[in-house]
């Protein structure tokens, strides 16, 4: 487990070996800000003494970046803050809080945090927070540092790739990402981590175009950024939108 690191003014992340998690803390005069809380509420309460490292300020606000158990368990240790979710998130997993639909401005006293949400990828209900003072911008597991992204059971693969090319196109040139999982990466891996969520859906939607079999589609070996034991929920998802292939028909000749 690292300790904290400081991105900016009062802004920190912290690194945990469980999950290999981040979990974001910004402050303002009026208070502090947890973006995640950890997947149990033993981990949650030890988060909650480690913000004690930082500041004595109430924790009055919690940002969920997404419904995701690691990210979400430890919402009740944080009595009395108001929690904020997309209602996505909110709605597939019966979690309560504050949802917000598009945009939502937190005001901290002196200064404000911004959460986003632009379209499907992991999931349904990723939120995108952003600390605009600090060109500090926490993702979720809408990029990944320390493994491919995740795709689940509930992502959108065709969907990802536009989705994400909107945040980063908000991001200025010196932002610092923090992933959900990882490093805290720059815009350059975020741009070439998009290009490989690209190669993703263009592979499947080809795929699918040339007639190829979903059980094929699943042993498919090239052509991806990513090994393919990584991709299968990916592939099924994609196919479930797509519907199934038709095998394509050669062009008829015409007349000699």
């Amino acid at each position: 487990m690292s300790a904290w690191a400081e991105l900016g003014d009062r802004t920190w992340v912290r690194r945990y070996d469980e999950w290999d998690l981040n979990v974001g803390l910004v402050v303002g005069v009026d208070g502090a800000l947890v973006i995640d809380t950890r997947a149990t509420i033993e981990e949650a309460e030890q988060l909650r003494e480690q913000i004690r490292e930082l500041t004595d300020l109430p924790v009055k606000w919690v940002v969920n970046t997404h419904a995701h158990f690691d990210h979400v368990n430890g919402n009740s240790v944080f009595e009395g803050a108001e929690v904020y979710l997309h209602e996505n998130a909110a709605a597939e997993e019966k979690l309560a809080g504050t949802t917000f639909a598009a945009a939502k401005v937190i005001d901290l006293g002196d200064r404000r945090v911004e959460l986003l949400w632009v379209g499907n990828g992991h999931t349904s209900g990723d939120a995108v927070v952003a600390v605009p003072d600090v060109h500090v911008f926490f993702v979720g597991d809408l990029l990944e540092e320390s493994a491919p992204p995740s795709y689940g059971e509930d992502s959108f693969p065709l969907e990802w790739p536009d989705t994400i090319q909107a945040v980063v196109g908000m991001m200025p040139q010196d932002v610092r990402i923090v992933p959900g999982h990882g490093a805290v990466v720059d815009l350059e891996f975020a741009h070439d981590q998009a290009i490989e969520l690209g190669k993703v859906a263009n592979t499947i939607s080809t795929l699918h175009h040339a007639g190829t079999s979903l059980e094929d589609a699943l042993k498919h070996t090239d052509d991806w950024p990513w090994p393919v034991d990584k991709l299968q929920d990916a592939i099924r998802r994609g196919y479930a939108v797509l519907g199934t292939p038709q095998r394509p028909s050669l062009p008829l000749l015409g007349p000699g």
